[in-house]
């Protein structure tokens, strides 16, 4: 009788850790625990680190091929090299309580083995805060006693006809008004960008930025802009930049849709010399019952990639695309290529493809 209760507990506790790790398909990533809770933490003392450890169970190497944070103050540091079949590694997640004071509860995504895995990794706690200064609030510098409280705004996936705001603030930290102006260091045609004309001595304002994309499908992939800001005709040394990718605005009721699936999404040429030319072929197959469309294609510097823009997919089908990675003369270390492709699958429209290779 007491084998028998230990054999059904076994299955409950088994069953509990499937459980945790979300998708469809069994994932081939075991993790031992995939949250933990940091408790109370000082803001003062800084980033707080805790470490996931997880086992290939699969019968075949399996690469973590893409990263999702909840906030850009959780990071992971992983190996992107395949992991062995049996091999275990880990998966450190940091949190940096800066100007977080209170509760927090965060998640990082893992997606792996081609797409089919997929674990959400949690970390939670409470923040006691610092009280904050002026410098620490609005940690930018613009000039003339003007500060802001951030230089980048990540927008993210903005659908075709649609439009996305998002806001900086800026402070007056002088005893004096100011005139502010703006000019362009990059420029999508995309983003409408409004800042106020004056700052008055301590006053806060807010600086408005909207992505706008056209309804006639146009804006594709990334979309990046750069700013200058005049603060009395002085060109700050800070430059504000907005990055966003346009994809399809999707008809959620849709009954037939496209499935994209890259194979594989990572490939390691191993150890190279330099300068060569790495060459690798990967397979995009439509597993879904729609139509699957290339809308963008965006390589890393270095790297080519044989797929073109309006390349249509039809359900069932694949195509082979050649991928290749030059490897400079002084290069050294370990190189990174790939890029990032957008297609009109509503689930996962952007794809990020990866390669690398060791130096000799």
């Amino acid at each position: 009788m007491r084998s028998v209760l230990l054999s059904i507990w076994a299955l409950m506790v088994a069953g509990a850790l499937s459980a945790q790790q979300t998708d469809t398909t069994p994932n081939a990533l075991l993790f031992e625990e995939v949250e933990w809770n940091f408790g109370r933490i000082e803001e003062e003392a800084g980033k707080v680190s805790h470490t996931f450890v997880y086992t290939n169970t699969a019968t075949h190497p399996v690469a973590i091929e893409r990263v999702y944070s909840s906030c850009g103050c959780t990071t992971g540091d992983y190996s992107r090299r395949p992991l062995k079949p049996g091999a275990s590694e880990k998966f450190t997640i940091t949190f940096n309580p800066e100007d977080r004071s209170g509760r927090f509860d965060k998640r990082i995504t893992l997606v792996y083995d081609e797409g089919r895995g997929r674990t959400e990794l949690r970390i939670k706690g409470v923040v006691r805060g610092r009280k904050r200064s002026t410098e620490v609030l609005y940690p930018y510098a613009l000039g003339a006693g003007v500060r802001a409280d951030s230089n980048y705004k990540a927008f993210g996936n903005v659908a075709q006809g649609t439009s996305k705001s998002m806001t900086i603030a800026l402070a007056n930290t002088s005893k004096r008004g100011v005139r502010i102006a703006t000019e362009w260091v990059e420029q999508s045609g995309a983003l409408e960008l409004f800042l106020p004309d004056t700052l008055a001595p301590a006053e806060v304002a807010l600086a408005t930025a909207t992505y706008v994309l056209p309804s006639d499908g146009a804006r594709y992939g990334l979309l990046r802009d750069k700013v200058g800001v005049l603060i009395d005709g002085v060109r700050s040394e800070v430059v504000l930049t907005t990055t966003a990718i346009g994809v399809d605005n999707f008809d959620r009721d849709a009954k037939e849709v496209p499935k994209a699936r890259i194979e594989p999404t990572w490939v390691d040429f191993g150890e190279v010399a330099v300068p060569s030319v790495q060459r690798c072929t990967v397979v995009l197959t439509n597993e879904g019952t729609a139509p699957l469309v290339v809308r963008k294609v965006s390589p890393r510097e270095g790297t080519t990639i044989g797929l073109a823009e309006g390349t249509t997919i039809a359900p069932r089908e694949s195509v082979s695309v050649e991928v290749v990675l030059e490897v400079p003369r002084g290069a050294y270390d370990t190189l990174f290529g790939g890029g990032m492709i957008v297609v009109n699958d509503p689930a996962r429209p952007v794809r990020e493809l990866r390669v690398g290779a060791t130096i000799k």
